[in-house]
């Protein structure tokens, strides 16, 4: 699922940007159908039913009011085993202002078991940095209570000639606990460990972070048609200390998918 606030980068290109509007609005003429994207950050294991599309817009306000990194991702079902999901972020500062493109996030994931799916995630940011990270993503249901988690390895590539530059390794664990068809509570926990490579001026280094994120969930009728979410993203202190600014993040997004043709 979505990253958080990313530096800001080449605006976005006319033609993407084109493209974007022409995917949403399609989608908003197709049928509506439970949207089902329980997790607050992650993707579930079970795969977007085969003909369905999902569009899930996310915006993303620091703790100063002063950055908005929106996101706009979509998921089609292929088959039974195989969905992609894409994605793309903008870098909106309101004091100075300003505008940028943020990143492109592809996944072709494909489903080896019903609660377990692989895939070779692709994050990529224009004249910056590529990313192929392999991962898995898990879903279990316990009554009321359904655990996702997303876990795997990122290795950096930076695209100006400086080669591998960090890999980062994660375990992004989401709960979901279901007060009613249209009401439940979140609690994300986000641990990661990042290796740095050395450079001509520092030696490299380890460093950890944990991001902690309550949340709220709902939807505004029992088929679960147009579901919201809603929670504060806190960034647990490790070697550097809390400032409420940088270190808490608010996010909001909202889901709904659409049949986009007969099985």
């Amino acid at each position: 699922m979505p990253s958080h606030p990313e530096k800001p980068t080449p605006h976005l290109p006319k033609r993407l940007g084109f493209f974007l509007t022409l995917v949403v609005v399609g989608l908003l003429l197709a049928v509506p159908r439970p949207a089902r994207a329980y997790p607050l950050l992650l993707w579930p294991s079970s795969l977007t039913s085969p003909g369905t599309g999902l569009v899930v817009p996310f915006v993303f306000v620091s703790g100063d009011v002063k950055t908005l990194n929106p996101y706009l991702y979509g998921a089609v079902g292929l088959s039974e085993r195989f969905d992609i999901i894409a994605g793309a972020s903008g870098v909106f500062g309101l004091s100075p202002a300003s505008a940028s493109f943020g990143l492109v996030d592809v996944s072709a994931r494909y489903l080896a078991t019903p609660e377990l799916a692989l895939t070779p995630r692709i994050l990529y940011t224009p004249g910056q940095s590529l990313v192929v990270s392999p991962e898995l993503h898990a879903t279990r249901s316990f009554g009321n209570l359904m655990l996702t988690l997303n876990a795997g390895v990122r290795p950096m590539l930076d695209l100006n000639g400086g080669g591998l530059t960090s890999a980062t390794g994660f375990a992004y664990l989401s709960g979901s606990y279901f007060l009613s068809k249209q009401l439940w509570l979140v609690l994300e926990a986000d641990p990661s460990v990042t290796f740095a490579r050395g450079t001509d001026t520092a030696g490299s280094s380890w460093s950890a972070s944990v991001l902690l994120a309550p949340g709220v969930g709902f939807a505004l009728n029992p088929e679960q048609t147009h579901i919201f979410e809603l929670a504060a993203l806190v960034s647990l202190p490790t070697s550097a200390p809390f400032q409420y600014a940088t270190s808490v993040t608010y996010a909001l997004w909202y889901a709904t998918s659409f049949t986009l043709w007969e099985k």
